[in-house]
C-alpha cells in the first residue's frame, strides 16, 4: 500500500517528504497544453484583449518563439505558437543562427508610450561563444522589436557569461534586473547579480545602478548533488518583491537532469543589500522531481509541483492583472525530446524569512 501511495501523490504533485498536496483534482500528468518551447516568460497583453503572451527561447526552427493565452485575472497555458518575436535575431552584435536563451519580458511606459521589451541571453560575435545579455525593444508584442546595438551586460572575465536575465518592480517604482553573473563569480562557483534599470525617452535601457551579487552557489548541497560538471550552476534568477520582502527564485544542477529543481532565497527589504539567505536553508531545494526515477534525495528537497515533472526549473514569477502572483516554470517532458514549460498560480503564506511557497494549476 505504501508504495501505491507514494505514487498517487507523486501524480498529485505532492511531496512524499512532506504531504503537502499541491493541486486540485486534475489531470497534472497532462502535457498537450503546455507551452512546447523552454525558457519561458509571461506577461500580461497591453492591447485591450485581456490576455497574456508567453515568450520562450529558440527552438524548432523559431528564434523567440510566443503563445498567447488567459483571460482577466487567470493566465491559463496554450501549445499554439502565434508567432515569432525576434525572426532575424538579436541584433547586429549576436552571432548569426547562435539562437536566443531565456528571454525575459517586461512592459514599460514612458511618457505615454507603452513599451514590450525582450532581455535575452545570445552568443556575442568573435568571442570564443561568449553569452551576453541584450535588450530589444516593440510597442508590439508579436512581433517588430528593435535591438540594441551592444549587450547591457557582457563579461570581460576569462571565458565567463551572462545570461539568463529577468526583470521586476519593487518600491517606489525602481526596476531591476537579475542574471546570472559570470563576471563576479569565483572559482568553481556561479553567482546571481541585481542592478537597477532606466528606460530612456527615445526606448533604450541603461544600467541605473552598479551590479550587486545577491546569490552564490558553493554552499548549495542540492545544486552540486550528482553533477560532475565541476561548476556548481545556480541560474535563471527571478524577483518577487510581496508584502514588504523580497524572495528570489532562481535554479540549480544541471538543466539536462532530473536533479535539475527550483530554489527559493530570502533576501529581506532591500533587493540589492548584500547576499540572499537560502530557503528553507542551503541544503534543500525548494521544488523539485520525486521520482519514481532518479531524483534528488528527501532531505534536499522540500516540495514537489503539479505533475511532478522531472527537472522543474527556469521559474519565472509575475503577477496577473489582479495582482495575484503566478509562475512558469520548464520541465524534462515525458512525451517528447526537450523541455516544455507550464503554468500556474504561486500561493503565498506567511511572511518575511518564515514565508512558504506552494504552487496549484
Amino acid at each position: 500500500m505504501a508504495s501505491v501511495a507514494l505514487a498517487l501523490l507523486a501524480a498529485l504533485g505532492t511531496s512524499p517528504a512532506t504531504g503537502q498536496g499541491l493541486v486540485t483534482v486534475q489531470d497534472a500528468a497532462d502535457e498537450s497544453q503546455d507551452f512546447p518551447f523552454p525558457g519561458a516568460d509571461t506577461i500580461a497583453l497591453h492591447d485591450g484583449s485581456g490576455q497574456y503572451v508567453t515568450y520562450g527561447a529558440s527552438a524548432h526552427g523559431r528564434n523567440v518563439p510566443l503563445a498567447v493565452s488567459g483571460s482577466g485575472d487567470e493566465v491559463g497555458t496554450s501549445p499554439v505558437i502565434a508567432g515569432d518575436a525576434l525572426p532575424d535575431g538579436g541584433g547586429a552584435w549576436v552571432e548569426s543562427g547562435s539562437g536566443i536563451w531565456t528571454p525575459g519580458a517586461w512592459y514599460h511606459v514612458k511618457n505615454g508610450v507603452g513599451r514590450y521589451y525582450l532581455f535575452y541571453t545570445a552568443t556575442r560575435r568573435n568571442d570564443d561563444g561568449r553569452k551576453c545579455i541584450g535588450v530589444a525593444r516593440s510597442q508590439h508584442p508579436f512581433g517588430g522589436f528593435i535591438a540594441e546595438d551592444t549587450p547591457i551586460v557582457c563579461p570581460d572575465k576569462g571565458n565567463r557569461w551572462a545570461l539568463d536575465a529577468d526583470v521586476t518592480s519593487g518600491p517606489e517604482g525602481a526596476i531591476w534586473m537579475t542574471w546570472r553573473d559570470g563576471q563576479r563569480a569565483e572559482g568553481l562557483e556561479s553567482a546571481l547579480s541585481v542592478m537597477m534599470l532606466t528606460f530612456n525617452d527615445n526606448g533604450t535601457v541603461d544600467r541605473n545602478s552598479d551590479p550587486v551579487v545577491i546569490l552564490r552557489s558553493d554552499n548549495l548541497a542540492w545544486a552540486k548533488y550528482h553533477d560532475t560538471s565541476g561548476v556548481t550552476v545556480i541560474e535563471n534568477p527571478s524577483a518577487l518583491y510581496h508584502n514588504g520582502s523580497w524572495y528570489l527564485f532562481y535554479s540549480g544542477n544541471s538543466w539536462s537532469e532530473n536533479y535539475y529543481a527550483t530554489g527559493v532565497a530570502y533576501c529581506g527589504t532591500k533587493i540589492d543589500d548584500g547576499l540572499c539567505s537560502p530557503l528553507p536553508g542551503p541544503n534543500r531545494a525548494w521544488f523539485s522531481y520525486s521520482g519514481p526515477a532518479a531524483h534528488l534525495p528527501d532531505d534536499l528537497r522540500k516540495y514537489g509541483l503539479p505533475g511532478n515533472k522531472r527537472g522543474p526549473g527556469a521559474m519565472d514569477v509575475y503577477r496577473a492583472r489582479d495582482g495575484q502572483p503566478w509562475v512558469t516554470w520548464n520541465y524534462l517532458a515525458d512525451q517528447s525530446s526537450g523541455r516544455k514549460s507550464r503554468t500556474g498560480r504561486l500561493i503565498i503564506t506567511g511572511s518575511g524569512a518564515n514565508a512558504d511557497f506552494k504552487v496549484q494549476l
